[in-house]
């Protein structure tokens, strides 16, 4: 009987456990929010629902369905994670309860399950990356701080993608702005922007794959005063600016501190 007390110790182990990965790895990060939130909701219900069932000495499918559903509702109502992954997450540790605990498993098909396994999860990990560099890239509309400085010149800006660097109180973007020169010195005007000779190291780094790896020929860079690349800086909105005017593109990181 005293085995059945781990249950519920595993499962809610598992759940914070989840909840400091989710909020302060994925979410409070530099994990694209996009597939921040979905990520950590499944791996919340794919932690409790193993966690909690792999202790449990017998009924173990049951218990998997029982916390499934508490792993899933608790996830949405207190973490305020996606109901949805969750509910995924707890479904396929579910299956794998199901499957691993199931009499007469066979090592071939072990094998078979470990590959197949192998390959959804080299495909999830394509997914996720390809999204991470934002590719395919679609184009945005302006976001209203960017449309406020340009006005009606705005219709001037012949495409703009917005790449969101996620965080928790501060928040980091990325913006790519194909435009004209005229409108890119309007921008560093609005923005009051300085010239520097010093590009951060961190700024080639990047991830969108459309990013500059390197300096490109005839660019110039502006910054706000107290822009700083390797640290989060003062309070408040700072930019870092790149013209490739050769392309006719500005590469802005702008950082909004809380």
């Amino acid at each position: 009987m005293w085995r059945w007390v781990l249950v519920p110790c595993a499962a809610t182990a598992a759940y914070f456990l989840a909840i400091f990965l989710g909020v302060f790895l994925l979410i409070g990060g530099r994990f694209p929010p996009f597939l921040a939130e979905p990520t950590a909701g499944f791996i919340m219900g794919l932690a409790v629902v193993i966690a909690g069932s792999v202790m449990a000495p017998r009924h173990r499918l049951a218990t998997a369905i029982v916390l499934c559903i508490l792993g899933a509702l608790s996830a949405a109502i207190f973490v305020r994670f996606l109901f949805l992954s969750a509910c995924i997450g707890g479904l396929a540790a579910f299956g794998f309860i199901a499957w691993w605990y199931r009499p007469g498993r066979t090592g071939s098909a072990t094998r078979r399950v470990a590959l197949i396994a192998s390959g959804v999860f080299i495909i999830i990990l394509v997914i996720v990356y390809s999204r991470h560099a934002d590719w395919p890239a679609r184009a945005d509309p302006l976001p209203p701080q960017l449309a406020d400085i340009l006005g009606t010149n705005g219709s001037r800006v012949v495409a703009f993608y917005r790449y969101d660097r996620g965080g928790f109180i501060d928040h980091e973007w990325l913006w790519r702005v194909d435009t004209d020169s005229n409108m890119v010195e309007l921008m560093v005007t609005k923005l009051d922007l300085q010239p520097t000779n010093t590009v951060p190291r961190q700024f080639w780094r990047l991830p969108p794959f459309y990013w500059p790896r390197s300096m490109p020929a005839d660019a110039v860079a502006f910054q706000s005063r107290l822009f700083r690349g390797d640290q989060r800086g003062p309070d408040g909105s700072h930019y870092f600016l790149l013209h490739d005017r050769q392309r006719k593109r500005a590469f802005v990181w702008v950082k909004d501190n809380f």
